[in-house]
């Protein structure tokens, strides 16, 4: 439930945009600009940003250009982070809205610290084969726990069990 409060509080929040594919890449420093402008306009402030970069979509996307549906595989993909109140991010998001070069976007609430998620680990470099006694091996400490044969441990389960 949202409460007038919601609403007043000064909070941080990050817009991840996509700009249609056929934009120059000439012309994205006045798109960035122009949504840049919106936020200020609207009392927020800039803590950071990513200039948009082409990226090819995990699916298509349909945009209602004009009078026909048109699709995208790819598109520029940007983000701006800033702080202002939920009533002004209303605003902001009717605006964005209105931008016929967008895509898509997506407001959400954030911290104002930078999250950076780590890039995917390639398995085809792994310099050692992993096996489940290499795993156990890795797991148990060989001065703490004594190895226990998988024959015992499957008796001393069914005595349990019994």
């Amino acid at each position: 439930m949202t409460t007038d409060t919601d609403f007043a509080d000064v909070r941080v929040y990050e817009v991840g945009y996509l700009l249609l594919p056929s934009i120059s890449e000439e012309q994205l420093p006045e798109y960035v600009s122009e949504i840049k402008k919106l936020i200020d306009d609207a009392g927020g402030q800039l803590i950071s940003e990513e200039n948009p970069k082409f990226r090819h979509l995990a699916y298509e996307m349909t945009k209602l250009i004009g009078t026909r549906n048109e699709r995208f595989t790819s598109a520029y993909f940007g983000w701006i982070k800033f702080e202002m109140t939920g009533e002004n991010l209303l605003v902001v998001k009717s605006k964005l809205d209105a931008i016929q070069a967008i895509l898509r976007y997506l407001a959400i609430k954030t911290v104002r610290e930078n999250t950076f998620v780590s890039q995917p680990v390639d398995v085809s470099e792994a310099k050692e084969e992993v096996t489940p006694e290499s795993v156990l091996t890795d797991l148990v400490d060989p001065q703490v726990a004594e190895v226990v044969p998988a024959e015992e441990l499957d008796k001393s389960i069914d005595a349990m069990i019994a």
